[in-house]
């Protein structure tokens, strides 16, 4: 199974990713008409639908990796009986 830093350190950098192509993308709307507008906005409407999904997926998987640790440390510290 794996642990906990793989999938968040994969959300981070998914992250860190979405915000640096929204950012490059938001850049380009300083001087644009109606149509560079557009597809800016359709360009961010891509990124978003592309990357999103997958750093949802590391999010999750980050979290059911922090939940069974933790169950896994509570069944270690209580003895059985």
């Amino acid at each position: 199974m794996q642990g906990f830093a793989v999938p968040a350190l994969a959300a981070a950098m998914l992250a860190a990713l979405i915000l640096h192509l929204l950012l490059t993308l938001a850049t380009h709307l300083g001087d644009a008409d109606l149509a560079g507008v557009l597809t800016v906005a359709v360009g961010m409407a891509a990124v978003l639908v592309v990357l999103l999904p997958f750093a949802l997926l590391c999010i999750r998987q980050a979290q059911s990796a922090l939940a069974a640790g933790s169950e896994r440390r509570g069944r270690m510290a209580s003895p059985p009986g």
